[in-house]
């Protein structure tokens, strides 16, 4: 082969080489999925759909890019209370054998919404949540209306999450901080377990035996002191809330008694 022909044969191979790895620099940074379909996936997705009053929010086997490794099934699924001991039943009983991550919304007739995820590390398809999500939704039914909550179990603590913005804010979450161990204890989750409630405009943590304390602080920093965000942390305290009243709420905050008492507090301005 003449070295005129070995040149551009030469230079199409280093192109194709370099595209290779640009592809692959792709996939490394980006994870991309590809899908992996199985029809036994696909009839765990068809049976649990089938139960009256669920549906599927989204259903995914995949293997991602560049490990290429054993893939990867997620299952997600809206469903009406009532239906949800049968959606797990009819999860449990499947023969597919892979593990599967499932991601739940189960909804109320107390119009409210919790969220919940299967086991975090599943070894079968059965989802095994952390949360006893019934006798949570029906506790929280008889706190309010309107409330969407995530539950979770992370770090040893029992955690409520409201990603939304939850009409009424801040205030609308004080049943919630009221009712904190109660939650914890009707979830299944440990009953010495510390209780962290969050959004956008809060994030408290109830330790064990604080739940009155708590509740007491929080009621008297909204309802009389006009407090709109309260953001406890291991940095300090941030509280948003009309300037007239800071002298009175750092001194509610010193004298509660509760970790918080002794945390930095910085004021912020109200941005909503």
């Amino acid at each position: 082969m003449s070295r005129r022909l070995l040149l551009p044969i030469a230079g199409v191979l280093a192109a194709a080489l370099a595209a290779g790895g640009l592809t692959l620099l792709v996939w490394t940074i980006d994870e991309t999925h590809f899908a992996r379909p199985d029809p036994g996936f696909d009839r765990l997705t068809s049976e649990v759909a089938a139960v009256p009053g669920v549906s599927l929010d989204g259903a995914e086997r995949w293997v991602e890019a560049p490990a290429f490794g054993p893939p990867t099934s997620w299952v997600g699924v809206a469903v009406e209370e009532p239906a949800l001991a049968d959606a797990l039943a009819t999860a449990c009983a499947t023969e597919y054998a892979d593990p599967v991550l499932w991601s739940f919304r189960a909804t109320s007739a107390g119009g409210n919404a919790l969220s919940f995820a299967g086991a975090e590390e599943p070894t079968a398809a059965c989802p095994a949540p952390a949360v006893d999500a019934s006798a949570l939704l029906e506790r929280i039914d008889g706190l309010g209306r309107g409330l969407e909550l995530y539950a979770s179990v992370r770090e040893g603590a029992f955690a409520l999450d409201a990603f939304e913005d939850v009409s009424g804010g801040l205030p609308a979450l004080l049943p919630i901080v009221r009712a904190a161990e109660d939650l914890r204890d009707a979830a299944g989750a440990d009953r010495g377990a510390p209780v962290e409630i969050s959004g956008p405009w809060t994030a408290i943590t109830v330790g064990p035996g604080e739940q009155e304390r708590t509740a007491a602080l929080l009621t008297t920093l909204v309802e009389e002191h006009g407090v709109t965000a309260y953001w406890a942390t291991e940095d300090g305290l941030r509280i948003v809330a009309p300037d007239g009243g800071h002298t009175a709420i750092e001194a509610a905050v010193r004298a509660s008694g509760l970790p918080v008492a002794d945390l930095p507090l910085r004021f912020e301005a109200d941005e909503s």
